[in-house]
């Protein structure tokens, strides 16, 4: 039980980082002129979010379902808000790297 409660505040923090780095993408894309590609970091926060309390739910009423689909769920949410993320703030990588 112990993995479960990890792996939920583990997603809560999770989902708390990314609306935080939602809304300064959204501060950012306004001044460079960049598409409001922020907004899918609003919604992959929120499958996190629901993986996470289906996660909860379905297991407090002894439903096993295969560990590999909302692991998978939980991945491909976090690779498409890195990317998103990496649309707004790549130049922080260049900077960092140029110096």
């Amino acid at each position: 039980m112990a993995t479960m409660h990890s792996l939920i505040v583990f997603d809560a923090s999770v989902v708390v980082i990314m609306i935080i780095i939602a809304y300064l993408s959204r501060r950012i894309g306004e001044a460079l002129k960049i598409k409001p590609y922020y907004r899918l970091l609003y919604v992959t926060s929120l499958i996190i979010a629901i993986t996470a309390l289906g996660d909860s739910i379905l297991n407090d009423i002894n439903i096993h379902v295969p560990a590999i689909i909302p692991m998978g769920i939980r991945f491909c949410a976090a690779v498409c808000a890195f990317v998103v993320s990496l649309r707004y703030w790549s130049w922080a990588f260049f900077e960092y790297l140029r110096k």
